[in-house]
């Protein structure tokens, strides 16, 4: 028999209020033999979980000491999702293995069952690599130049699974690459997307696609699903991103290319909007409708807005 290996589920977040309060608790009744933390960013300070939870605090800061550049002067812990994973891995060096999870995420997992699978396989890294043609990738740039063309993968970790080898490799490569970019032979930061996946095959570790332990349908980037429409979940599905109301017209809104639409009888951007009060959305609407009318140019305008 396989034995259930030593985990930690690390609850990623940047924010705490009631939405993610639940999803944290849903997360919580899933966990067997795990350990579960919530692994928080309190840069801005305005991060206050209740002292029941267990939880794990970082700054920004906290990575310069630990000789970690973040490559980006915008949400660098966003481009850096995985300095979140060693920051704790410093503190709780354990376990087996390590559960990134995403406050937006919302799954029906076993997690002792999807371990002892993992543990089987001998999986270092698990996660879901992205279909999208990667020249078409905002972020590119930041690996062409590292790595060769046909090693190049871009693969989504708001769940992302890492043995404790492939947690030491990937924090000792991000060592080495800082010490590059400090001297400036390291010109472009690459993102915890195309990096991580990367870095694991290059060593030879052995990665493992999400998809063959989990229902990965509704997983992506977008669009987003209501909190409430997802409240039945068959076995092993998970879900992103999965977000209360507000939240999820906000990103409703910034994913839809064509604002106009909305005006489109029968649109689905319409119709996702239309179910909540129109004073739920009207102000993001229109900020979104002012924005495209300036980045048309002046001759379509007509075309567009008639």
């Amino acid at each position: 028999m396989v034995r259930t290996p030593k985990y930690a589920i690390l609850f990623r977040t940047h924010v705490w209020d009631s939405f993610v309060e639940r999803q944290f608790l849903r997360l919580r009744s899933m966990i067997g033999n795990g350990d579960l933390f919530i692994v928080a960013n309190n840069t801005t300070g305005k991060c206050r979980i209740p002292d029941n939870f267990p939880v794990v605090i970082f700054h920004e800061a906290d990575f310069r000491d630990q000789g970690l550049e973040f490559g980006v002067k915008v949400n660098p812990m966003w481009y850096n999702v995985d300095y979140a994973l060693y920051f704790f891995s410093d503190r709780y060096d354990k376990y087996d293995y390590y559960i990134l999870f995403e406050y937006d995420v919302r799954g029906n997992i076993n997690f002792d069952r999807l371990m002892e699978n993992i543990c089987r396989d001998g999986s270092d890294l698990v996660g879901l690599t992205s279909k999208d043609i990667f020249r078409e990738w905002y972020f590119y740039h930041s690996c062409s130049d590292l790595y060769r063309e046909r090693d190049l993968t871009k693969t989504f970790l708001q769940i992302g699974i890492f043995s404790r080898r492939a947690v030491s490799l990937l924090y000792q490569r991000r060592l080495a690459l800082s010490e590059q970019f400090r001297s400036g032979s390291l010109k472009y930061w690459p993102h915890c997307e195309a990096f991580i996946p990367i870095e694991t095959r290059l060593a030879g570790y052995h990665y493992t696609e999400l998809s063959k332990y989990l229902d990965v349908r509704r997983y992506s980037h977008e669009p987003a699903y209501l909190e409430e429409d997802t409240h039945m979940l068959l076995e092993n599905e998970v879900v992103h991103p999965v977000l209360d109301r507000e939240r999820y017209i906000a990103s409703t809104i910034r994913y839809e290319g064509r604002p106009e639409s909305f005006f489109v009888p029968k649109s689905t951007f319409g119709k996702r909007l239309r179910r909540f009060p129109v004073s739920t959305y009207i102000f993001p609407l229109f900020l979104a409708l002012w924005h495209r009318i300036r980045m048309l140019p002046a001759g379509i305008m007509g075309k567009v807005f008639p």
